[in-house]
């Protein structure tokens, strides 16, 4: 997984492209963060990666627009909770199931 800086990502957030990583700052990225960001390229896969975010941008739109917080949206996206809930878990991806994010 590649991980590069870009100045146009907001401080302590990062965008997952197609495998490549993008962040303002890269010291704060951790063993966590890149486990996070692999379970999403796996998902991406399986979604052939444009499914994932055609997928992704749909059910934020969903949780948004039930929640009517952003915060809130994007933690309840299936993929997030996915993520979120396995990235400190490093072996988690070689056990992980097809699908998993929307399995539970």
């Amino acid at each position: 997984m590649l991980i590069v800086r870009c100045p146009l990502i907001p401080r302590k957030f990062c965008v997952n492209l197609f495998g490549v990583v993008l962040a303002k700052d890269t010291s704060w990225i951790d063993a966590e963060i890149v486990n996070h960001e692999k379970i999403h390229l796996a998902q991406m896969r399986e979604t052939l990666f444009v499914g994932f975010y055609i997928l992704y941008v749909l059910e934020w739109l969903v949780r948004l627009l039930s929640t009517g917080d952003s915060f809130k949206a994007y933690r309840s996206i299936s993929f997030e909770r996915e993520a979120y809930g396995h990235s400190s878990d490093m072996d988690y991806l070689k056990k992980r199931c097809h699908f998993a994010q929307w399995r539970r």
